[in-house]
């Protein structure tokens, strides 16, 4: 399987064994001269400023990236809304809806799926970032609802989403859940794996319903595990075979799903051709022609990227910067909608049939980048090796920055130049509750707002009311602010108990 890029170059070896060689050299010379009891965390303080010197200051996004502004005084703002003004309105932690940027994110997948050779449709993936404002934003602006689960599906319905503009997917679906979408109608119901299949077609016999069915299947690039049903051994086309030949289900779909994060040109084509190569398979082994061709989602956020393990132990152990993702080098979302638009036209065009109906499955290039975590610093507190800013805000809120490159900003007009190393931890009472080892920021002071940037992919879903309430969420939209969610109080943490009074 390739090894994902992660955009991570790692420094010359030849220029960290010089640096590992002086500073043995050095160790050497301590022992020599007396000094064997010279303390180890010196040689690694040491080390640590050589490895840092030697790599140099990472550079980050501009804050212009992300439609933010700093004022004649310095302090950042979103539409002329300062965050310091959210905070004392609606309290810290708090997540920020960047309005404009979310519908303008939703238009270009819209405009650039209806200009492409294909009949192409997008589904927003909801589990990327389940906040029913947001949704309805999305809905406003043309997009189908991508659901995984019975809540799911009943959101979608909540908010107005018809059954043709629903595709349900997701490898746990409740008798329930099934017996709701076959009744519904939905456009595309996705059977996950074969053993799902034999309840499906139970289900649709006792309600006399024959629904529209996909099959997913994993092909040699992406998820696989507990999702779909491989492709290679001829698996996938078995359960093809049996669904049609149950008689119970209207088969018109696939559904394949990359997984991960699409950077690439040569990534989007690689997957494309492999399920179109199925896509062949059906047809020849078959004589089935799906109308159906769910591609699912994936592309990246520009400014988001996954670290590699090399660099987090760099970073860590050395607090050796890490770099960002140059965001006008990712795959952006037009040139990403045309390339599957003309890969799939082209495809069955050479082939004298017409192609099916294309669904993507966006989410993070969608939600990402149009949200932000505002969280404050608490307190400071230095050891033998690091400066700790001490923040109201971590894994429980922001356990993707441990994985993948975020972008943070200092909101308040004191900041100064991106200097100063610090380590980021949480207010969670476990060592494991720190997003940062070592990022370079402002001189950090308490009460600081500090902005964490793309928190608008997985950061509300993966949230946890671990020891702390979450916190709210509101929208900033041409200078006007909107409650999306309240925050959590200590009473919403016990309504489901049943207390012994």
């Amino acid at each position: 399987m390739r090894r994902k890029d992660t955009g991570f170059r790692a420094p010359p070896r030849r220029a960290v064994a010089k640096v590992v060689l002086r500073f043995g050299a050095l160790t050497r010379a301590f022992t020599l001269s007396g000094l064997a009891r010279a303390s180890k965390g010196l040689v690694k303080r040491g080390l640590r400023a050589a490895v840092q010197a030697q790599a140099g200051k990472a550079g980050g996004i501009p804050p212009e990236h992300f439609g933010l502004t700093r004022g004649p005084n310095g302090e950042l703002s979103l539409s002329g809304v300062t965050f310091a003004a959210l905070t004392e309105r609606f309290g810290s932690p708090l997540h920020v809806v960047n309005a404009a940027r979310l519908r303008d994110n939703a238009r270009r997948f819209v405009s650039a799926a209806r200009r492409g050779p294909a009949d192409v449709d997008v589904f927003y993936s909801f589990k990327t970032n389940p906040v029913p404002g947001v949704i309805a934003m999305l809905r406003e602006q043309g997009f189908g609802a991508e659901v995984i689960s019975h809540y799911e599906l009943w959101l979608a319905q909540k908010l107005g989403f018809a059954p043709d503009r629903i595709v349900y997917n997701g490898p746990v679906k409740s008798d329930e859940s099934l017996r709701e979408a076959i009744a519904s109608d939905i456009l595309l119901l996705n059977v996950n794996h074969r053993e799902e299949l034999e309840r499906v077609v139970r289900i649709a016999r006792e309600l006399g319903r024959r629904p529209r069915v996909g099959v997913r299947v994993t092909v040699g690039e992406g998820w696989s595990g507990q999702f779909g049903t491989p492709v290679a051994g001829g698996l996938a086309l078995r359960v093809f075979e049996e669904a049609v030949a149950s008689g119970a289900l209207n088969v018109v779909g696939l559904h394949a799903h990359r997984g991960g994060m699409l950077r690439s040109e040569a990534d989007v084509t690689a997957f494309v051709d492999q399920a179109l190569a199925f896509v062949e398979e059906l047809h020849e082994r078959l004589g089935l022609d799906l109308t159906l061709l769910n591609l699912g989602g994936s592309l990246a956020s520009p400014s988001v990227r996954g670290l590699s393990d090399q660099e987090l132990r760099l970073n860590r152990t050395f607090g050796r910067d890490i770099a960002a993702p140059e965001p006008s080098m990712a795959l952006g979302i037009e040139r990403h909608v045309a390339l599957v638009s003309e890969r799939v036209a082209s495809h069955f065009a050479t082939r004298s049939r017409p192609a099916p109906r294309v669904l993507l499955e966006p989410g993070r290039s969608v939600t990402s980048d149009s949200q932000l975590l505002v969280s404050q610093v608490q307190s400071l507190k230095a050891d033998a090796e690091r400066l700790y800013a001490i923040l109201n805000a971590g894994i429980n809120l922001a356990d993707s920055c441990r994985s993948e490159y975020h972008q943070l900003f200092v909101a308040s007009a004191t900041a100064g130049r991106a200097e100063r190393l610090h380590a980021l931890a949480g207010p969670i009472c476990t060592p494991g509750d720190t997003l940062h080892w070592g990022v370079r920021l402002p001189a950090l002071q308490a009460g600081d707002h500090l902005l964490v940037m793309d928190a608008g992919a997985y950061f509300v879903p993966f949230s946890t009311s671990f020891s702390f309430p979450r916190p709210a969420i509101v929208t900033v939209d041409d200078g006007r602010v909107e409650l999306l969610r309240r925050a959590e109080t200590f009473d919403d943490l016990l309504a489901f108990d049943e207390l012994q009074r």
